[in-house]
């Protein structure tokens, strides 16, 4: 009984240890194979929760699994970080060997390349042309440069989500085109105009809610109009001095902007923003080096931004939600006479969240201190006044103080 039983062991074992020669499929027919028994429609459902790279490999296993990954994706996803050795290389034939061996009546819907330095000029236009010609609806690239990819890219009209990052400061298009597009990301690109006319590239994508400009420049022109009737939720990163000098909204139905880094350039509105509800600006400078004799210059341009920044509250003054970090408020403070300057009128303001972001030095000191210091220390979060001053037409305001932690977020409230 026992040598019955071994013999099918034995004879599976022989077959999982067959190499892909000639024979192998007669002898895997003649063991137990439930896997090569599914119907293709259960298979190709399987290997969509594979990664592209491993998709691409399964075309070696037999003749029926050579074709069977012809109609498996839908998506492109690969990173050269999925290739341990020669992965520029590697790559570059895994994206060839996709667009090679699928069937191309198959829409590729979503693609996500991520490429670590410059990725071969073919490919990126070869990848970039075969997604909008095959209805791609969600198109990610990253890689050092932009400048071989598809025209065809800015003009698709089944995209609805555009994320693209360079390092290179490639030119967009002076008009996007993408008349589907619901959300777009760009990072590292130069904005260009008409000399001294208004970089403005959004007024043609009719149904877009999301926009994120990050580390961006302007060439040509002083402003950057973003002219967008149907535009929801917009973010702004922002450490260049060359992002020009001034930004015009034209957004009326924008309801939350978002605003990290130098505040070095004017803002208005060409538009009524009484749909704007909420607005985060997250000042990024060296303001922990004023007071150094050394830094008269980082002086000058912190208090630049602090009358700035006043005169964006004064363009949001109908929003219920601000959100500011700790160095923000110590910008403000540096305004004399920061009470007796114009008000910014918050009027319908129901929340003000402070973001309070502590070195590692000054977190342990936070953690000794007594309850004395500790009081001390949150009247110094909000010296000089300052949340007094934002908050002076609110009477209804609700101030929150977020101290973000290495461990975990603690939140303090208090009434006014």
């Amino acid at each position: 009984m026992a040598n019955n039983s071994a013999e099918p062991n034995a004879k599976r074992a022989r077959n999982s240890d067959t190499d892909d020669d000639g024979d192998s499929d007669s002898e895997i027919e003649e063991g137990e194979d439930r896997l090569s028994d599914l119907p293709d429609g259960i298979l190709i459902h399987m290997m969509t929760f594979l990664s592209t790279k491993d998709v691409v490999c399964t075309a070696i296993l037999s003749r029926r699994w050579k074709d069977l990954c012809k109609y498996v994706r839908t998506s492109l996803v690969l990173r050269t970080s999925d290739f341990k050795f020669q992965r520029m290389k590697r790559f570059s034939e895994a994206v060839s060997n996709f667009l090679l061996l699928r069937d191309g009546s198959v829409p590729l819907l979503n693609v996500d390349l991520h490429h670590a330095s410059t990725m071969r000029p073919d490919i990126l236009k070869s990848v970039s042309e075969y997604a909008v010609m095959h209805n791609v609806e969600r198109l990610r690239l990253r890689a050092n440069t932009f400048l071989h990819l598809s025209p065809s890219v800015f003009t698709s009209q089944t995209l609805t989500s555009l994320h693209l990052s360079s390092r290179g400061h490639d030119l967009l298009p002076k008009t996007l085109r993408l008349g589907a597009l619901t959300s777009l990301h760009l990072n590292n690109f130069a904005f260009c105009a008409a000399y001294n006319d208004p970089a403005d590239h959004f007024s043609s994508c009719v149904k877009l809610k999301t926009l994120v400009i990050e580390n961006c420049v302007i060439k040509n022109s002083r402003i950057l109009c973003i002219s967008n009737a149907t535009l929801v939720s917009l973010t702004i990163h922002s450490k260049d001095h060359a992002f020009g000098e001034e930004i015009v909204l034209s957004t009326p139905s924008l309801r939350s902007f978002s605003f990290f880094g130098v505040v070095t350039r004017q803002l208005s509105a060409t538009s009524n923003l009484s749909s704007l509800k909420q607005v985060t600006i997250d000042f990024d400078t060296c303001v922990e080096r004023v007071g150094n004799p050394k830094e008269e210059m980082i002086m000058m341009v912190c208090l630049q931004s602090a009358f700035i920044i006043i005169e964006w509250l004064k363009v949001f003054a109908n929003i219920r939600s601000l959100t500011i970090c700790s160095r923000t408020l110590k910008v403000l403070s540096l305004i004399p006479e920061l009470l007796n300057t114009g008000s910014p009128r918050l009027d319908n303001l129901r929340l003000l969240i402070v973001k309070l972001r502590s070195s590692l030095a000054l977190l342990h000191k936070q953690l000794r201190a007594t309850n004395s210091e500790k009081a001390n220390f949150r009247t110094t979060l909000v010296h000089a006044g300052v949340v007094n001053y934002l908050i002076q037409n609110s009477p209804f305001a609700e101030v929150n103080i977020i101290k973000q932690q290495c461990y975990g977020t603690k939140y303090m409230s208090f009434y006014p």
